[in-house]
């Protein structure tokens, strides 16, 4: 039994640590958990974000076509000719045009 005591025994260290191994992939995927947690709710706010603005785009058009409409309705011959009655202005007789001479015509 000498032997046996005498001997040392060596106890080799495993170059691959499983324990070790299974913390470092709990860690690696409760990280790209938050990572994708973190992804999906800052899209989730940006979509909200966009159809807000798409909201916004659709009443902003439909405020220019009421405008665009507004300008017609005033543009239109009918309006002008009963803004133009409202002025009271005097309509144009019989035109005459002056013929000037060669004298009259100013010179260099």
């Amino acid at each position: 039994m000498e032997k046996i005591s005498s001997q040392k025994f060596s106890i080799k260290k495993r170059p691959f640590n499983l324990k070790n191994a299974n913390k470092a992939l709990l860690l690696a995927i409760i990280i790209l958990g938050v990572y994708y947690v973190a992804g999906t709710n800052d899209l989730t706010v940006k979509g909200f974000a966009l159809s807000d603005l798409k909201a916004q785009k659709n009443k902003l058009i439909e405020a220019n076509n009421k405008l665009e409409l507004n300008i017609l309705a005033l543009s239109s011959y009918s309006n002008i000719k009963e803004k133009v009655g409202n002025l009271k202005m005097v309509a144009a007789g019989e035109i005459s045009y002056l013929t000037a001479g060669s004298e009259a015509v100013a010179k260099k």
